[in-house]
């Protein structure tokens, strides 16, 4: 059974545009486009959890090398989707 979170997560992703898309996959993985076949083909896989103690005034934080981002549980997708596109931009391991 998938958590409401991961579900709002989903749809935020599919919300995104082409270049939002590339912003966050640059986020959790360094690069900036999917290997030949896509999601399936990405090694390490994604690995998507629920960031522990994290507010809704928390931001999203990865570890890029193993593709491992930590989501705080945000109340709705506007909250998540604000935060997570913030996130995107930072530059540095502010977020990490």
């Amino acid at each position: 059974m998938l958590s409401p979170g991961f579900l709002r997560f989903v749809n935020v992703l599919i919300g995104m545009n082409a270049s939002e898309r590339k912003a966050f996959l640059q986020f959790t993985t360094g690069c900036s486009s999917l290997p030949p076949g896509g999601l399936a083909n990405l090694h390490p896989r994604l690995t998507v959890v629920r960031k522990v103690d994290a507010g809704e005034g928390s931001y999203p934080s990865v570890n890029t090398c193993v593709h491992y981002l930590k989501l705080p549980d945000y109340p709705n997708e506007e909250i998540l989707r604000e935060r997570l596109l913030t996130a995107t931009k930072e530059k540095g391991f502010h977020l990490n």
